[in-house]
């Protein structure tokens, strides 16, 4: 385990020693706890690069428009 050292807000360590005081927990475990809660949920944020669900996922979305429509757009604009 690695030693380190943090600054907390005056309320917040409080809160803490206290919680510590009165149950089981540590007031050590209770910040590794809260490290591990908000690394658990920025981890999930982090999107995985994957080429081909990303490839897949930009064909999924596709026009808007119907290839039936886009044709009938290219003729009645004079293009041809």
């Amino acid at each position: 385990m690695i030693r380190t050292q943090v600054y907390l807000p005056d309320d917040l360590y409080r809160e803490l020693k206290l919680l510590a005081a009165s149950g089981k927990d540590k007031f050590s475990d209770l910040i590794r706890e809260g490290v591990k809660d908000v690394v658990k949920k920025r981890k999930r944020r982090v999107k995985k690069f994957d080429p081909w669900k990303d490839f897949i996922g930009a064909i999924k979305g596709g026009p808007k428009i119907s290839g039936q429509d886009l044709i009938d757009d290219y003729y009645k604009n004079g293009v041809v």
